[in-house]
Parts: C-alpha cells; structure tokens; sequence
C-alpha cells in the first residue's frame, strides 16, 4: 500500500514535525511538560507553512458549507475509531485533527460540518444507501465502512473520482495501491483512502508479544525483534513457541480458557491477519486491471495446511472472544496476541513490557511480511447527487494534505511510537508494518468473490486445511460473481 516516495515524504513531514516540537519546548522552562500538548501545539504552528500545489493559492470557496457524514461508533468492545472531528483536548491526535480542519477552513474560505450519524460502523452502510437512494442533499461527503459500504459501489451511488479537480491520487497523502486494489479496470475511482482518516493506520494488522514471558522461556526479547527483522519470523516458528509456553495454570489436566497460552486471537478479524501475512493472494490482475482468481496453487495449498496445523491444532493456541483475549493478554496469561495497531491504546495499563510485530510469514522464502488493513477501515466517497463537486474535491485533497503534514506525524511519530509503545525496536517494526501495509479486492468486495477474500477464517471456522477441496468448491460461483462485478463497473 505505501510506496517508497510515500515513506520518504512520510520521513521529511516527521522530521519538520520532531523539529518543531523540539524548538517549541525549548521556550518552556516545565521539562514535565505534557507531550500531548506540545505536538498539539506544534501542529497549530506548522500547519500552514506549506501549500498542497494541486490547490490553486487563490481558491476561495466563498464561505460554502461542506456537511460531511460520519460515524464514531464500533461494532465490537475491543475495536474503535477517532473522531475525525477532532478538539482541542490536550491529546495529540485530537488536536492535530481541530487543527487540520482549522487550516482547511481558513486556506479555502469554506464551513466543514461534521455530522456524526450515530449509528454503529455495522449500520453506516445500509443508512448512507438509504440517503442517497432517497436522492437526499443533505451530505456532500460520506465516511464509510468498508466491509459495509463498499459494495455499493455497483448501485450507481458515488461519484467517479478519478477526474475530479484537484485531487491527485498519486501524492503520498492518499493510499494510492489501496485505492487501486479497490478497483476494477484503471479509469474508475469511487472509494478513497488515505491520511485524510488516521484509521487507516491504525488498522493495520499486528501481533503483540509479552518481554516477560518472552525472557522466561527464551531469553532475550531483543532475540524476537532479530527474527523479525532477520526474516526468520514464520508460522513454524509461532508453533514451536506456543507449544513450549503452554501452562496448565489451574491443574485440571485438561486445556481451559483461564490457562497460559501461547497465542490468543478471535476466529474472524485476527485469523485474517495470519492469512494474509502467509503472503497469500486471492486476486491478480489482467491486462485490463480486472481481477483474476489465482489463490488455486501449489504454494498456498502447502501454506493453509501450516496455517491450520498452527491455529487448530497446536497446543498452546486458543481462539477465544477478543476482549477476553486482550485482556488475557494485559494479565500477562499470553505470549502472543493477534490484533491490530488500535489494540495498543487498551495495552497502556499493562505492568509488563510487550512488544509489536507483524504476522509470520508462511517460510523463510516468503520474500515480505504482509500486514493487512482490518475491514473495518473508513473510506470516503461522494454520493451521486452531490451539487458541489469542485469544492468537495478540493476539500478532500487538502483535508488529506494536511492530515499527512500533521496528523500523521502526531499519531505515527509521538501517539503510536511514544505513547503506545515501550521500546525503540518496536517503532522499528511499526514502519515495517506501515511499508507492508495491504488489501485484496475479494476481501473488500468479499460477496463478489464468493466469500474467498475470507478463505482464511472460513477454513478455520470449518477446520479445514485442504485449500483445494474449498476453492474447488467456492471457484464456480466466485468466478460468475466477480464477472457480474466487472460488468457493473464497466456499466458506471
């Protein structure tokens, strides 16, 4: 998802941003002073230096209001979402958004009205649909879910981006190979994401790990940040692990929940981030950039059979319910935790050290890891009835600008780094996991594939291992269904 000109622009903006912060502390005489407050108040300073040069210097939108539509409510107790409204709070992130939308408005003379809707993430598709087939005008710009809103994209509902004025998917604030992946053909965007939603990186897939229990039956936990980064990180090696960790804590002879454990994960969000890390594919691409089925190989078929070997038969790995795993976890009853980067925020009361890693990969020769993005990544769109184009456009475009220049760096650099870690290794590793940071399309559009975007957590909610028995199984229907998709969208 994040390319090489992506990152290094991503490390000049940190850097301005670091800078800053530093010569902004030296005019207080309180060496306690909060960091929080000191980023929030840098991001107020730097906001403006510069201009994002697909914005004409002289636009002025003439006072217009943009009422944008988004939610703030989650589906599940152990997942969560920033308000992108954002206030002046003293924490970090929330400043750096009041921030950002300050500067949007007063760059392009323009009135943001942020209306949370109220419903949780699992309703804002159905009720967006319902607004636009309404032919309501009410919003000019929507924030999405993607497992719930994306497929709506075959009704006609939004805008094609790919023209707009303005915007340039191309810059380094916008996810430009999400985006595309989200796609089919090379002439149609209708779903954007980027910097413009701090969700985007905190979504990103992960396992946590407990130094303690590490060191117990290891030694050095450095040992696990040098496999990592050694490229010696696999699914053998999770197995291994979980096995030798394993306690009996209660001494009925038999394995229960109040055990130790050597890797805890739910059997749906968390088993995706372990399918996708075994660098498996459901799609490609063809000439055209319509999607191609090309899970059904010799490779992957060797990877689910490790996959199910680890996760449903090891001892010493338990799929549980994810609030129940994650605070297993906090009470340091787990050496692994499979989440997402957000799970940080609920680990900073936890007494003992842990550490960030990406999923395994399926072998040494697995070139990457993969860190897949949760669905429950926020996208944005433009309903098709929208009156203001133009302006919508140039807002999106700087609102991402800015959020790249500020927010990013006040959630990347200090809040997820400083604040969510506990060592300098980790923030190493939370830039391999930015760098590595992916999607497929049959895991955004997963009905239009049949459901093989989710053959991870199928199969390990069947108990399967024989990947070539399900495909065979799912091909048929999979194939007629991302047909019907590439005709709807070269219908729009």
């Amino acid at each position: 998802m994040l390319t090489l000109k992506r990152l290094l622009s991503l490390a000049i903006c940190a850097a301005i941003f670091i800078s800053a912060m530093a010569a902004c502390s030296e005019k207080t005489d309180d060496a306690d002073r909060d960091t929080e407050t000191a980023a929030a108040e840098v991001t107020a300073e730097t906001t403006t230096v510069f201009r994002d040069e697909n914005i004409p210097a002289d636009l002025d939108l003439g006072g217009e209001t943009i009422n944008i539509w988004y939610f703030t409510q989650c589906s599940s107790s152990t997942e969560s979402f920033i308000d992108m409204k954002g206030e002046q709070s003293g924490e970090v992130v929330d400043d750096a958004l009041y921030w950002r939308n300050l500067s949007v408005e007063e760059q392009l003379n323009v009135k943001l009205n942020f209306y949370d809707c109220g419903f949780d993430a699992v309703m804002t598709g159905t009720e967006m649909r319902k607004l636009i087939m309404s032919d309501s005008t009410d919003y000019d710009l929507y924030n999405i879910v993607q497992w719930t809103g994306a497929s709506f994209v075959t009704e006609k509902l939004f805008m094609n981006m790919a023209d707009a004025p303005y915007m340039n998917i191309e810059e380094p604030w916008w996810a430009t190979e999400y985006i595309r992946e989200m796609g089919v053909g090379k002439s149609r965007i209708f779903l954007l994401c980027g910097d413009i939603d701090i969700d985007m990186i905190r979504c990103i897939g992960c396992m946590y790990f407990n130094k303690q229990l590490y060191e117990n039956y290891f030694g050095n936990p450095e040992d696990q940040y040098n496999q990592v980064l050694d490229g010696k990180w696999t699914m053998d090696v999770i197995s291994q692990n979980a096995v030798i960790v394993y306690s009996d804590l209660d001494g009925d002879n038999k394995v229960s929940k109040t055990d130790q454990f050597g890797m805890m994960l739910n059997n749906y969000n968390n088993v995706d981030v372990l399918f996708y890390g075994l660098g498996i594919r459901v799609t490609g691409r063809d000439a055209d950039g319509n999607p191609e089925l090309i899970l059904n190989n010799e490779r992957n078929f060797g990877a689910m059979q490790t996959y199910n070997q680890t996760v449903r038969k090891t001892v010493g790995v338990r799929l549980g319910e994810p609030l129940f795993n994650t605070n297993s976890f906090n009470e340091g009853r787990s050496l692994y935790l499979v989440g997402f980067l957000y799970i940080s925020e609920m680990l900073r009361d936890m007494t003992q050290d842990y550490g960030i890693i990406p999923a395994p990969k399926y072998n040494e020769e697995q070139e990457n890891y993969c860190s897949v993005v949760q669905d429950i990544v926020t996208l944005q769109c433009i309903p098709i009835n929208c009156r203001k184009l133009e302006q919508v456009s140039a807002v999106l475009e700087l609102m991402a600008f800015e959020s790249y220049r500020s927010v990013t760096p006040a959630y990347y650099e200090v809040a997820l780094k400083t604040k969510y870690t506990r060592d300098n290794i980790s923030s190493q590793i939370i830039d391999i996991l930015h760098d590595t940071a992916m999607t497929d399309i049959a895991y955004v559009f997963a009905d239009a594939f049949n459901g093989l975007g989710f053959t991870g957590r199928g199969m390990i909610q069947s108990n399967s291992s024989n990947l070539s028995s399900w495909y065979a199984t799912n091909e048929k229907a999979a194939l007629k269904k991302m047909q019907i998709l590439i005709d709807a969208y070269n219908e729009l």
